[in-house]
């Protein structure tokens, strides 16, 4: 279990690092080329992509769930059942989302135009991102049944490779006046050439032989899936939300040219969610896995230990972009994206390290099937998000914005804290006594460390800001071995890297 848990969780946390060395080089040439209207235009456009994603009702949770649990039985058939099924009902979804962006391209691109632009230019851009989503819809039937299988490495590897010749060939070929609709065709075309190698490789032996067959379509098992999802899509729904509409609120009430001026420090910290979500991932099915197994104390057990390390490492990633985010951009983007960034910074690192202090509650009550909670707070939560950011723009700007998203975060989840330990079977004191006390020495020796490389060093080069990084990591690992793990789990780590060094 531990061996395909850390391949599946290394291969997702390397795709990640991959994204973040991507996302440095490229933010800057991309806001060179697109100009501040196209690059807060291409972040608006994302954000509805993502409500869009939203209209598969949530069902790839289900699936990649639905795949661990008959995989676990050995049960065969129903796994064709849930692959045939789901990916009908994707192709449905795709072919109806496709159309609804495509009419938009070719009614309404004027809209989207700004003065003195092409309208043409804007109609092939949505007429791209159409065809895109044709095919992507029905990918995700074969990517959730390699997430079910933990075939995580197989996914990760196309990804990357996908993601590093899309940026190459954006670099060579890009210019002002070809960049928008240059970035939507490389998006479009690599997901595509991604979403169809999964469902190849999905089809062989190695990988669990699935394919689409006509004869294991059933809509009661489509309904069974969707009777699951449900919960998973209110909950994705008030995710986009919260995660999504900060953009569109600033884009419509300040304008797309200013939606950078917060996209870009959100992008940065949006990389602390992407690490509690990337080394989260994998336990889900994994989870899903053992309560098949009545395995409950080895849950409770992986729980507490893999969300102290988790949280550590969130925790750890926030109080560094609060110390070099400000002067960091200064450098990466420049110093006119910098103005309130320490006051933006410190509120979107709340707004996405507080949930993470919790990384696993979301993938073990789905495992369990018992993540109604998500479906009855979140929306709450999403709303209260949205109504606050659309109010308080209006006289702070985007300041306003992240403190609207940040308020609903901080009354959501000491209830999903409370909700996750009952059904652990632990009280929330005895969470917060295993494992979030045991990180306050780690972490207060980094922010001394942070706070002298700030102000007393000052942080004016990208070689300081290795130095930072480094001297960082260093002491937090340092902290974080003498006082956070307990002597087994020192044990447990050294036999690992024993037994990988051949020293046993």
């Amino acid at each position: 279990m531990f061996r395909v848990l850390l391949v599946s969780t290394g291969s997702n946390l390397l795709l990640m690092l991959v994204k973040l060395v991507l996302t440095f080089i490229m933010t800057p040439i991309m806001v060179r080329y697109l100009g501040n209207y196209d690059y807060g235009l291409w972040e608006m456009v994302m954000a509805v992509i993502g409500y869009m994603g939203m209209l598969n009702l949530g069902i790839s949770p289900a699936i990649s769930r639905f795949a661990a649990k008959y995989r676990a039985e050995g049960d065969l058939e129903n796994l064709h059942r849930v692959f045939a099924s789901s990916f009908v009902f994707l192709i449905a979804v795709g072919v109806v989302v496709s159309c609804l962006l495509a009419g938009w391209g070719l009614l309404f691109s004027e809209i989207m135009t700004p003065d003195g632009g092409n309208p043409i230019v804007y109609k092939y851009f949505m007429l791209i991102l159409a065809g895109q989503l044709l095919i992507m819809f029905p990918g995700h039937a074969a990517e959730s049944f390699l997430e079910g299988f933990q075939k995580y490495y197989v996914k990760n590897n196309i990804t990357m490779v996908n993601s590093i010749v899309g940026a190459i060939v954006f670099i060579i070929y890009a210019t002002p006046e070809n960049a928008l609709l240059l970035l939507a065709a490389l998006n479009a075309l690599g997901l595509i050439i991604k979403y169809v190698l999964f469902t190849i490789m999905l089809a062989r032996p190695a990988f669990g032989a699935i394919r689409f067959y006509r004869s294991s379509w059933s809509l009661e098992k489509l309904g069974e899936l969707l009777k699951f999802s449900f919960k998973s899509f209110i909950q994705g729904i008030a995710t986009n939300i919260e995660s999504a509409t900060d953009n569109l609120v600033i884009g419509g009430f300040l304008g797309p040219a200013v939606v950078p001026f917060y996209s870009i420090p959100q992008n940065l910290t949006r990389y602390i969610q992407a690490l509690g979500w990337t080394l989260s991932h994998a336990f889900m099915p994994m989870f899903s896995d053992l309560n098949a197994r009545f395995k409950q104390d080895e849950i409770r057990s992986l729980y507490l230990v893999a969300s102290k390390v988790v949280a550590g490492l969130v925790a750890s990633m926030g109080l560094g972009m609060l110390g070099i985010g400000t002067p960091f951009l200064a450098l990466w983007v420049g110093p006119e994206y910098t103005e309130q960034s320490d006051q933006i910074i410190l509120l979107l690192v709340l707004f996405t390290a507080i949930p993470m202090l919790n990384p696993f509650s979301s993938r073990y009550l789905t495992a369990i099937d018992k993540h109604g909670v998500f479906a009855k707070l979140m929306p709450v939560s999403a709303a209260a998000n949205l109504g606050l950011s659309i109010l308080l723009v209006q006289d702070y700007g985007i300041l306003g914005v992240a403190v609207g998203s940040l308020i609903p975060v901080l009354f959501l989840q000491p209830v999903i804290l409370m909700h996750s330990c009952r059904h652990l079977g632990i009280s929330p004191g005895h969470y917060l006594l295993e494992s979030l006390l045991p990180l306050m020495f780690p972490l207060l020796a980094m922010s001394g460390v942070l706070g002298v490389m700030r102000f007393l060093v000052v942080i004016d080069s990208y070689w300081v800001v290795v130095t930072t990084v480094a001297l960082a990591v260093l002491v937090y690992g340092v902290f974080f071995w003498i006082f956070s793990l307990k002597a087994d789990e020192k044990r447990f780590v050294m036999n690992k890297i024993r037994k990988r060094t051949g020293k046993v």
